[in-house]
């Protein structure tokens, strides 16, 4: 029996159900995200169910995948079930998203009413993928933002700068800080950076950005790492106060260890100390991220009674056990707009055996940090992991933005050969040399404008790799 009561610090052993690390009255609410993992796969179950029984009813997609493969709503009866699945790919839903779709007709106004609309991948058409969410999408969504606030450690007296810019087409981060915000009765203040067209008039310079985080005293700074680490620079140059900053939350490209630690430096310059961190391996399809509740601890799924977090085999798409590094599937178990099976994140990770140990979660980990699969560039030859430029160019002070460009010498020729070239904004001694004793591969280093390399509100993050090879 589920004994997990929402407004109860306790379960029915008089155990405390809250992150250990409390720093104040917020943290003695309970969240799914801490009870017992009992609790959560019996949780797990009933909702799977319910979703389960509207699948076989009302979704396109797995209407027909069913009756392809021969499966009944009897062979689905648990998570361990849904392996009878085949796997749902980001082509797949790219291609058809309306069949991805539950069909709303005869469902309660909350759960057939479309609350917003944000967007992933580009489609086949060129324009990015719809993912819809209903009213009562929306009301889990709020708790899934709970999750991870509660993870990270988020207390009453936080206030929060949206550093997410406002974009063409609805995305989720920038959308959803206000409801994370909204989730625990703690303001925000959305700064707008960038200009997305000219019919927008309400966006922010990078000046007065840093200034809307110094006057309201924001103790949280949220967005894509390449803006928040501009913003940083440019804040020692004005002599900004930013001590009120004690959490650093990031989504939306790789952020590295060395990242961290440049990000905790700068910090430490702005009046700033023992700031936290934390990365987030987000996904539109998640409406949220999977967070880290200390540096190094994993990334937790805020909302486990919503999703199940597996690892399969990347060839033959069989189920991996804890500890085997596989590729990175997301099912659905509580959603009635997009809804999506066994759907392939396109990362490699690997899953943790047991509850973290640092704030006793026994939701579904990742403890290695997601890589795509496609990753790796074959330069000249050779296989480069981009990430391995990224560390050196991060561990240098003074370059704001970087881009990488793999193209042929000459375009025209589909036989020249490859030719790196390295795009930078600010200063960069001996990087050539530097990438070259790391990679193998000598790249063009040519200088830019920062702007020019990343504008925010152009897009949602940084292009950090471009291959223009056919």
């Amino acid at each position: 029996m589920d004994q997990f009561v929402a407004g109860s610090d306790q379960d029915t052993s008089g155990r405390l159900l809250n992150n250990p690390k409390q720093r104040g009255p917020m943290d003695r609410s309970p969240h799914i995200v801490f009870a017992p993992a009992e609790v959560i796969g019996n949780r797990r179950n009933a909702q799977l169910a319910a979703t389960l029984d509207l699948v076989f009813d009302r979704h396109p997609a797995y209407r027909q995948l069913t009756k392809t493969e021969a499966l009944s709503r009897n062979d689905l009866q648990s998570i361990d079930d849904l392996s009878k699945l085949p796997v749902t790919t980001k082509i797949d839903y790219m291609n058809s998203p309306e069949d991805y779709r539950l069909e709303a007709n005869g469902l309660s106004p909350e759960e057939a009413a479309t609350w917003d609309v944000m967007h992933t991948t580009g489609t086949t058409t060129g324009k990015p993928t719809p993912f819809y969410s209903t009213a009562y999408d929306f009301y889990r969504i709020l708790s899934v933002q709970e999750g991870m606030m509660r993870l990270r450690g988020v207390d009453a007296d936080d206030v929060i700068a949206n550093l997410f810019p406002l974009t063409v087409w609805p995305h989720g981060a920038y959308a959803r800080v206000p409801h994370a915000a909204a989730a625990l009765k703690i303001p925000v203040i959305n700064t707008l950076p960038g200009n997305p067209s000219e019919h927008f008039g309400h966006g922010s310079g990078m000046d007065d950005v840093i200034g809307l985080v110094e006057r309201h005293r924001a103790t949280i700074l949220w967005g894509v790492p390449s803006y928040v680490r501009r913003v940083l620079i440019r804040a020692a140059e004005l002599g900004a106060d930013f001590s009120a900053v004690r959490h650093v939350f990031i989504t939306g490209e790789a952020a590295p260890e060395t990242l961290r630690k440049d990000f905790t430096d700068r910090l430490s310059t702005l009046g700033a100390n023992k700031v936290f961190v934390s990365i987030s391996y987000g996904a539109t399809e998640m409406q949220g991220g999977m967070v880290e509740c200390v540096p190094g601890s994993g990334f937790h799924n805020p909302a486990p009674d919503q999703f199940h977090i597996s690892i399969v085999d990347p060839e033959n798409h069989q189920p991996l056990s804890p500890g085997k590094r596989g590729m990175v599937l997301l099912s659905h178990l509580d959603r009635r707009g997009t809804v999506l099976l066994r759907y392939a994140l396109g990362d490699i990770s690997v899953l943790a055996d047991g509850p973290c140990p640092h704030c006793g979660s026994s939701t579904d980990r990742l403890i290695e940090t997601p890589t795509r699969m496609d990753s790796l560039l074959k330069i000249r030859g050779m296989l480069v992991n981009p990430a391995l430029m990224e560390d050196i160019l991060l561990a240098e002070p003074s370059v704001s933005e970087y881009q990488m460009v793999v193209e042929r010498q000459n375009p025209d020729d589909p036989l020249s050969p490859d030719r790196l070239r390295i795009r930078i904004a600010g200063e960069a001694p001996n990087i050539a040399e530097k990438i070259k004793a790391a990679t193998g591969v000598t790249p063009e280093i040519e200088f830019s404008d920062a702007q020019k390399i990343y504008a925010p509100g152009d897009t949602l993050k940084s292009k950090r790799v471009i291959d223009r090879r056919d």
